[in-house]
This record gives structure tokens, C-alpha cells and sequence, in this order.
């Protein structure tokens, strides 16, 4: 990188840059991906659905994390056949409770 990092944020002005990523704050070094107007750190990638990169979201009751704008679950059924979660766990997650 020769100590540059080169932002460009608007197409019309160019000039935006920092000359160290020493200058940032501790919080804003790392790796980003940028998506839906949002900045996402690597590190809490896992955590946004991987069609439509919304957040994900835990449900205890199924011990499983699922993507609400997709309506579909995340993490897949064990194979365990007496597994308390998995046997009562819907087809998607937002499906009406038995």
C-alpha cells in the first residue's frame, strides 16, 4: 500500500485522502465490506444473511439464527434425530408456531 489508502467517495472530487491508516481511530481499521449504504467489519460478516445482507437474527426457542427478510433459517438442522430444537423447529422461521 505504500503507506497511502485512497478513498474515493464521490466521483465528481477525487481528493479525499489519508496519508497513514494510523490516523484513524482504533475502531476504524479492519476490513469492510460495503453494502446497502452500510459498512460491515469482516469480523461480524457471519452475523449478516449471505443473499440479501440483512442482519440475522437468533431465535432461542430453535437454538438456530435466520434471516427475517428472506425467511429462511441460516443454520442447518442437526443430525441428531431426538434433538429437542431441531424436531419441532418449521420449514421457515417466520411460519406460524405450533
Amino acid at each position: 500500500m505504500n503507506g497511502k489508502m485512497n478513498f474515493f467517495l464521490d466521483p465528481k472530487n477525487r481528493v479525499i485522502q489519508k496519508s497513514s491508516i494510523m490516523n484513524y481511530k482504533q475502531d476504524q481499521q479492519g476490513l469492510y465490506l460495503v453494502a446497502n449504504k452500510k459498512f460491515i467489519n469482516w469480523m461480524d460478516v457471519h452475523t449478516y444473511c449471505h443473499t440479501c445482507l440483512s442482519a440475522l437474527t437468533f431465535d432461542d426457542e430453535f437454538d438456530a439464527s435466520y434471516c427475517s427478510t428472506c425467511n429462511e433459517w441460516r443454520e442447518e438442522k442437526c443430525s441428531d434425530d431426538s434433538c429437542e430444537y431441531c424436531e419441532r423447529r418449521p420449514q421457515r422461521p417466520l411460519d406460524p408456531r405450533r
